[in-house]
């Protein structure tokens, strides 16, 4: 491993090491009341380590991410008028950092009804891990295969006591695209038009895992993390493309989790890439 490798990791370790003295609350850190009109309903920073192992080539690489974010929420007019703000910083070995944000204006006429407009996560985006969670961190490559965030409006509306229904029309680089959701307790049911384009999205959340499935066109994509034991999580990320009958992506692996602790959380892992005949060892850790 190079020495600008090292350094480059050692300098996302201290930097997260830093915001955890200072911060001192438990991960993940909600709901920081900073004012009676504004909050930091999210605040995330995180450090993800890779060691790779290549059984063609014989050949092995590391590289490192540092992730923090956070999300502000200002109540313009208390129960009817809410802004709310994302800014999030992803700084990855070898590339140059990337920035994340949004900002949108809620209006809540009533408790069933929620209207957004802005730079917002769509509601087939809303199935993709939030920027600011640890889960974006480590999104798998069927999560990575969900549009981000795009301006418009969508309204969200509450059917029942485990029912939302969400629509959105919002601007896909210059073409309209109409969103549609349907939310029941854990399962989640989304999909969007743009111009002959169709993509659909499923996830089901459950303790400690989840399952995804995409489509889009000709490529099927999947993912699940399923625990096995308290600290045990067995983890699969696929896709495919059904015209060319090929499999484009597919790794599996285990998570071994650390310990419930005050500050931090994390794990260590190792996966395998069939693909790529890669094997890859991780360790996470976030507030």
């Amino acid at each position: 491993m190079s020495s600008l490798k090292i350094k480059s990791i050692y300098q996302n370790l201290i930097i997260l090491t830093l915001i955890i003295h200072f911060l001192g609350l438990q991960a993940q850190i909600e709901n920081l009341q900073i004012s009676k009109e504004v909050t930091v309903d999210k605040l995330y920073a995180g450090l993800l380590s890779n060691t790779n192992l290549n059984y063609t080539s014989k050949n092995e690489s590391s590289s490192s991410s540092f992730q923090f974010g956070a999300r502000v929420k200002l109540k313009l007019i208390p129960q009817l008028i809410t802004i709310r703000s994302f800014g999030v910083f992803k700084s990855l070995e070898g590339q140059q950092p990337k920035v994340f944000k949004n900002f949108e204006a809620i209006i809540t006429p009533n408790k069933s009804i929620a209207i957004h407009f802005g730079v917002m996560a769509t509601p087939t985006t809303e199935l993709r891990p939030h920027p600011t969670t640890s889960q974006s961190q480590i999104e798998t490559n069927a999560e990575k295969t969900i549009l981000g965030g795009k301006p418009g409006i969508k309204f969200n509306y509450l059917l029942g006591e485990n029912y939302t229904l969400s629509y959105g029309i919002h601007n896909h680089n210059n073409h309209i695209g109409q969103h549609f959701k349907l939310k029941y307790k854990h399962l989640v049911v989304s999909s969007f038009f743009e111009r002959n384009k169709i993509f659909l999205v499923g996830k089901w959340n459950f303790k400690k895992g989840n399952i995804l499935i995409t489509h889009s066109r000709n490529n099927l994509a999947f993912s699940t993390l399923i625990p096995i034991t308290s600290k045990y999580s067995f983890y699969l990320d696929s896709e495919y493309n059904t015209y060319q009958d090929k499999q484009k992506h597919l790794e599996f692996g285990v998570r071994r989790l650390f310990p419930q602790h005050n500050r931090i959380k994390g794990f260590l892992s190792i996966r395998y890439n069939t693909l790529l005949n890669n094997v890859q060892a991780s360790l996470f850790i976030h507030i």
